[in-house]
Parts: C-alpha cells; sequence; structure tokens
C-alpha cells in the first residue's frame, strides 16, 4: 500500500446478534476496572452496550493482531474517559460509537480517529438545539428547510460534528462551533474547521444500518479506503460492504 492510500477498519456489531451465553463467555476478556464498570451499570442497554462495545474493541483489535488474545489488551483512560491502547501496545487508533441496538467501531493508523453514530427516528428538539450548540449560518439553514426534513439534517450535521470532536478528544461543547458543515440537508456537504488544527481533515457519512446515522472523521492526507466487517458472534467477523454515502475534506 502506497503512503498515498490509507486502510480504515469499520466494525458493526448489532447486539441481538450476540447470545446471552457468548455475552456471559466474553465477560472473561474484560479488565477488573471494565467487570465493575460493567456491573455497576444500572440500565440493562447501557450495560449491553458497554460490554458488546468492548468485546467488539478487544475481539476486532485481535482479529488485526492475531498474536494477541482478546483478554490480553491492555488500555488506559485519555480524557473525557476515552479509551486508548496502553503505551507499551501496539499502536493502532480506535474509536468506538453506540445508539440503541447498534456499536460501531473505526480502527486505523491514525492518532486521530472519530466516528459517530445515532439513531434518527429518536425525536429531538433540533431548532431549540441547533440554537444553542450550532453556528449561525447553520441555524439559517436549518430554518430554511421544510419542517419534515429537519430531523433528518440535524442527525446528519451532529453526526459529523461529533465525529470531529471525538477524533481530538475535545469535550463537545468545547469543540461544536468550530466546525462549519454546509449543504448537509441535500446529501453532499462541505466542511469548514477553525483553530491551529484545521487542515487535513477528511469527513465521511457512512450508511450504517436503516434508521441510523454514522459520520466519520480522521486527519490524514491520504486517500482513505474503507473496510467493514460485521460481528455476528463473539469474535466471529463477517465481511460486508463499505457504504459511503457522501465524503469531504476540510476547507
Amino acid at each position: 500500500m502506497s503512503d498515498s492510500l490509507l486502510q480504515l477498519q469499520l466494525w458493526h456489531l448489532r447486539i441481538g446478534d450476540v447470545s446471552d451465553s457468548d455475552l456471559r463467555l466474553g465477560l472473561s476478556w474484560l479488565s477488573a476496572e471494565e467487570l465493575d464498570y460493567f456491573r455497576d451499570c444500572a440500565a440493562q442497554l447501557r450495560k449491553r452496550q458497554f460490554a458488546l462495545g468492548r468485546l467488539l474493541l478487544r475481539g476486532a483489535l485481535s482479529h488485526l493482531e492475531t498474536s494477541r488474545a482478546p483478554g490480553e489488551w491492555q488500555f488506559v483512560e485519555g480524557p473525557h474517559g476515552r479509551p486508548a491502547l496502553a503505551p507499551d501496545e501496539p499502536f493502532i487508533g480506535f474509536n468506538l460509537a453506540h445508539s440503541g441496538d447498534r456499536v460501531v467501531l473505526v480502527t486505523g493508523p491514525l492518532q486521530r480517529l472519530g466516528i459517530d453514530l445515532e439513531y434518527g427516528l429518536k425525536q429531538r428538539k433540533v431548532e431549540r438545539l441547533a440554537r444553542r450548540w450550532f453556528n449561525p449560518s447553520e441555524l439559517t439553514e436549518l430554518m430554511q428547510l421544510e419542517p419534515s426534513g429537519r430531523q433528518q439534517w440535524f442527525y446528519r450535521l451532529w453526526t459529523l460534528k461529533e465525529a470531529w470532536s471525538k477524533a481530538r478528544g475535545e469535550a463537545l461543547a468545547s469543540s461544536m462551533r468550530r466546525i462549519t458543515v454546509a449543504g448537509a440537508g441535500a446529501g453532499d456537504f462541505a466542511v469548514a474547521v477553525t483553530g491551529p488544527d484545521a487542515g487535513r481533515w477528511q469527513f465521511f457519512r457512512i450508511q450504517a444500518a436503516p434508521g441510523f446515522h454514522c459520520a466519520l472523521a480522521c486527519q490524514s492526507d491520504a486517500e482513505i479506503r474503507l473496510a467493514s466487517r460485521r460481528m455476528s458472534g463473539l469474535a466471529r467477523f463477517d465481511a460486508i460492504e463499505s457504504q459511503i454515502l457522501c465524503e469531504a475534506r476540510s476547507a
């Protein structure tokens, strides 16, 4: 693979595809800290999202590095609770997201790599949220849309902004207005980023599952190629087609 071409891996999981027996078996992969968090979760959906997200991550890393068992990987907690591989581990960049019954993971040889997933049928007061969090040009674009199209516009925009924020390891509130998205309602979009690290960002809207919105952000000059797999059981991965809906580079 040339220096101008970079392969990223997308990993998909539907919570119902992992049986209770596989989940119980997979708990042996988790660290003591992960097990404590899992046991402390009161909501059953959140409990499964967390556990299966970590099993997806550990299984994917061992799929990439076959000499390592899923339970051997060591992690550290970075800013805002984002996990990263411990300093003495092989370097693999990654980021996780979950919404409803879906979990997605992106991995690759990049430090700044972020993904976000949102269930688009959950109703939100999008005009109020846009006034609070978005830039004036984005709010103008929203209000020019028919009311029936505003919900989908909001999720397209939100996932792009949150993926970028996660890639930078920042709290969402502190970075929301440093990225401006234009044209999200029409499908194609353009992105402008301000600040000292504004250049070299690439953004992708990805078809993750019906009813869901998914966005990926990474900082690289290389041409990005995506390969996708679906976790169909504990450490069982099936290759699937990567469907990029649209993409943009930051201005």
